[in-house]
């Protein structure tokens, strides 16, 4: 999506007509109207405050949206941390970082991941119910369970609750790559 689109489905998502974002910017109609059919384009402090007012961030408002995750594990700040890059590595934003399930809630609180890798071992936390309760609140982020249990009952459990697929430890950078094309992620 180019700037123009994103201006103009920004502008009418907030019912807002081109003579009321001129005026809220301090530019003519026709300028704001050159922006949309992107003849011209707003100049960088022009973006700063359409971002501003639409309160989106300039990345946003320039189509540039990274998908979030959330990595939850409760093994060594390693893994977690090795998720963190690999997503990364591949653009995605590591949104939250969680080692129970009372972090998770309140991060999903706040915010939706497009993809959230999650342990079944979590302490006192079961990720298989974490699971289920994600699932049952409609959250339409993919899940991929991370986790060194490889039993059939386990894998089985977290398909019949949602996973969209299953990595057991140890893993490959290659293998969490493949997991995410795969999803079409």
């Amino acid at each position: 999506m180019n700037i123009g689109t994103q201006i103009q489905t920004l502008r009418r998502e907030h019912n807002i007509t081109q003579e009321t974002l001129a005026a809220e910017m301090g530019v003519t109609v026709g300028a704001v109207s050159k922006w949309e059919h992107s003849t011209t384009m707003p100049d960088i402090l022009m973006l700063c405050s359409l971002a501003d007012y639409f309160q989106v961030t300039t990345d946003e408002l320039l189509g540039r949206t990274r998908k979030r995750s959330f990595v939850v594990c409760d093994d060594a700040c390693f893994l977690r941390d090795t998720l963190k890059k690999i997503l990364e590595k591949e653009g995605y934003s590591c949104a939250g970082l969680a080692t129970d399930g009372v972090q998770l809630r309140s991060l999903l609180d706040k915010n939706v991941p497009d993809i959230l890798l999650l342990d079944i071992h979590l302490g006192t936390d079961n990720g298989l119910e974490l699971l289920r309760e994600i699932k049952c609140r409609n959250l339409p982020a993919k899940v991929i369970m991370v986790t060194a249990d490889n039993s059939e009952e386990s894998i089985k459990s977290a398909i019949s609750y949602g996973a969209d697929a299953y990595v057991t430890k140890p893993f490959t950078e290659k293998h969490i790559l493949h997991t995410l094309d795969t999803l079409c992620l």
